[in-house]
């Protein structure tokens, strides 16, 4: 515990920054926060005590003994300055956390895709089983509606973040690596537009592991290579590869659930039942069971825990289901795209599929603007935002425009637009037939864009 007893949080309605005052709050500590506007947690925080400002202003932390920013709050930011007038400490929330939980074991979830999911299906597997662990999500869950808790057990289950090179401020006791994608790239950024950077980071936080184990998928090119280098013992897992130590088989896909056959060291150990569609999600899953069990817990009552999972918020969370099916969804790299969309095709099949992306950051935009537009084949009517830049300066030139331009270049049949917010759920009301797949995809600005939508056709 920190020798301190009030908390302030610049940005406290960020989804990471809600986490962190709802652990701060189960931990005992007094918590105010401010954000420039309302956000969807404010209510239930203020119901455990935590005092909210609307509006940045130093009168906000008169009584701050400590105070926490996040990646998202500038330098120039007024309550940031005047903590630093004042000489209260300042803590970026990832420093926050690793302070906190610095005697516990972590187990850190890394990887391009996918980690927000296994987080949560890791953290409501110890919770099942009576493990009280303390977790931090960086997402909202069905299953951990503020995505964090303070426990009293050893562990710490901990999404990490490599695009600020902040996971590896931490040793993790067992390190998880999903899969390594070309992201974050930004030539402002700490990995300077190279990708060898960023394996190279991933491969520092891999051999950092405190207990010399490591959790990772070969199905990942590079973790497939660099399985075979490491001195890290690996605990792998894979849909395809036989000699991973936990292999999935027999995959089916039903509607909305998902299931297949597991393989412990080539001994078939049960069937994974999982309430949420899609490969992707098996994978998540056979993550979370290599690290249920590393901590002991026995194969059924992991399975049976992952079978009760259900889902993430903004991951495919289906919002409505009746005259047509409108899906929320935070991908943001075209990787993730194409395997949700993949995923809308095998689960809603022959149905319409109509998309809404918004792309996010300049630096993504910049690298990948032609796979945008090759991930997008299987919409058969596509509306395109502008760029969300997040806390990335403008790059001249690059805009959503080349991904359209590109769009219309591989598909030139299909029906794409290139509209403000407010024009595509005009657009869209006039548009939608019975049984048509609406699907809302990126991590910024267009959250909120599906419940507009849906308000608009109620």
């Amino acid at each position: 515990m920190l020798n301190v007893k009030n908390i302030h949080l610049i940005g406290i309605g960020g989804a990471g920054m809600t986490s962190l005052a709802n652990i701060l709050v189960e931990a005992g500590y007094q918590v105010s926060g401010s954000d420039i506007k309302s956000f969807s947690k404010s209510k239930e925080l203020e119901n455990k005590g935590v005092k909210i400002y609307i509006g940045h202003s130093p009168s906000n932390m008169n009584n701050a003994d400590l105070v926490v920013f996040s990646s998202a709050i500038p330098e120039s930011n007024v309550e940031m300055i005047e903590a630093r007038k004042r000489g209260i400490p300042l803590f970026h929330r990832m420093d926050m956390i690793i302070l906190m939980f610095r005697e516990k074991n972590i187990i850190g979830i890394s990887g391009t895709h996918g980690k927000t999911t296994t987080t949560a299906m890791i953290s409501k597997m110890l919770v099942d089983n009576k493990i009280d662990a303390s977790f931090y999500i960086g997402g909202e869950s069905e299953d951990i509606p503020f995505g964090s808790h303070f426990g009293k057990d050893k562990y710490l289950v901990l999404e990490t973040d490599e695009h600020d090179l902040s996971f590896l401020k931490i040793i993790p006791y067992i390190p998880v690596v999903l899969n390594v994608d070309r992201d974050h790239l930004s030539i402002d950024g700490p990995y300077k537009g190279d990708f060898s950077l960023l394996k190279d980071a991933f491969k520092k936080f891999i051999e950092s592991s405190s207990s010399h184990k490591v959790i990772l998928c070969l199905d990942d090119d590079f973790l497939k290579e660099y399985s075979k280098t490491t001195k890290t013992e690996v605990l792998s897992f894979s849909l395809k590869d036989k000699n991973a130590t936990l292999l999935a088989k027999n995959i089916e896909i039903n509607g909305l659930k998902t299931s297949c056959d597991i393989f412990l060291n080539g001994k078939n150990i049960g069937r994974l039942e999982l309430k949420i569609p899609g490969e992707k999600n098996i994978l998540n899953a056979m993550a979370s069971f290599l690290v249920g069990y590393q901590l002991n817990l026995q194969p059924e009552e992991i399975l049976f825990s992952l079978s009760k999972f259900k889902g993430t918020k903004r991951r495919f969370e289906i919002l409505y289901n009746e005259k047509f099916t409108v899906i929320d969804d935070h991908a943001d790299h075209p990787t993730e795209i194409e395997v949700t969309l993949k995923t809308v095709k095998e689960v809603f099949k022959d149905r319409r599929i109509i998309l809404v992306l918004e792309p996010h950051r300049y630096s993504r935009v910049a690298l990948l603007f032609k796979e945008y537009a090759e991930s997008i084949k299987e919409a058969d009517i596509i509306f395109l935002l502008p760029l969300d830049p997040a806390d990335e300066r403008e790059i001249a030139g690059i805009n959503t425009g080349k991904i359209y331009i590109e769009t219309k270049r591989f598909y030139p049949d299909k029906k794409i637009y290139y509209l403000e917010s407010e024009n595509v759920i005009k657009n869209l009301v006039n548009l939608i037939k019975k049984d048509d797949v609406i699907i809302f995809m990126g991590p910024g600005r267009i959250k909120n864009l599906a419940k507009e939508f849906l308000g608009e056709i109620k």
